[in-house]
């Protein structure tokens, strides 16, 4: 070996990146099945509606005998195109609402709701399923995000693992959970009131109210999750309510 090849430097080894997003066949049916199942729904609702207009008993009877009078060549277009358009939206909601994760042995970047977020590696506490939801803490406990993702849990596993994150088998604060109760003591009027208007958020599906609510929650020191209708809170750890503990992004 000559002197000139002892000298050249070595190159550095690049950090290993692992993206975990929609499984590429679910990615397909979502990106071309939905609009497609969308068009045919559109093709499909103006004969469906002229069968149901028949029956001798039907609600919302005005409604569905004027589906089913669009029968001319200009109508079945619109109620085609309404129908992919309606797909289109379903599936660019579905991808929007499904967490998407970049992790290496640094730091972790999800993407969700058109929201980019980083947290470094060091300040993980715990990574878990919750149901179906994916579940990141930091280290004051709080939920640095928690979103659906469509990767089977033995692979999320290994990957959070291999790079170093402490992957947990259920949720180490399980135990701090309490069924919120309007008024009862243990929680601030504050607190109270958010978890009140959560509840109508919920029961009215205003998602991003729901998802903002939980936020507020946790800026005055408690965590929420959701089990059937009810809610729960815990507070942060490091003492009563936990506040000033929030997760820097």
């Amino acid at each position: 070996m000559t002197s000139e090849e002892r000298l050249a430097p070595v190159p550095l080894r690049k950090d290993r990146t692992t993206v975990l997003g929609y499984p590429r066949g679910d990615l397909l049916t979502i990106l071309i099945g939905t609009p497609i199942l969308g068009l045919l729904l559109g093709l499909a609702l103006p004969p469906l509606a002229r069968w149901l207009s028949d029956l001798p008993v039907l609600p919302w009877r005005d409604g569905i005998t004027f589906v089913g009078s669009l029968d001319k060549p200009w109508q079945t277009a619109i109620v085609t195109g309404v129908g992919l358009v309606g797909g289109v939206l379903l599936a660019v909601t579905e991808l929007a609402e499904t967490l998407k994760l970049r992790l290496t042995d640094q730091e972790l970047v999800t993407e969700q709701h058109e929201v980019t977020r980083t947290i470094e590696r060091t300040r993980v506490s715990a990574v878990f399923l919750d149901g179906k939801e994916l579940v990141v803490l930091d280290e004051t406990s709080r939920q640095f995000t928690r979103g659906v993702h469509k990767t089977a849990a033995p692979a999320l596993a290994e990957a959070f693992r291999s790079h170093g994150y402490p992957w947990q088998d259920t949720d180490p604060h399980a135990p701090m959970f309490h069924r919120w109760i309007p008024g009862a003591p243990g929680l601030p009027a504050e607190a109270h009131a958010v978890l009140a208007a959560r509840k109508a958020a919920l029961k009215s599906e205003a998602k991003e109210d729901v998802r903002d609510l939980a936020e507020t929650m946790q800026g005055l020191g408690y965590v929420v999750r959701d089990e059937g209708k009810d809610q729960y809170w815990r507070p942060l750890a490091g003492g009563p309510g936990g506040r000033g503990g929030g997760a820097r992004t």
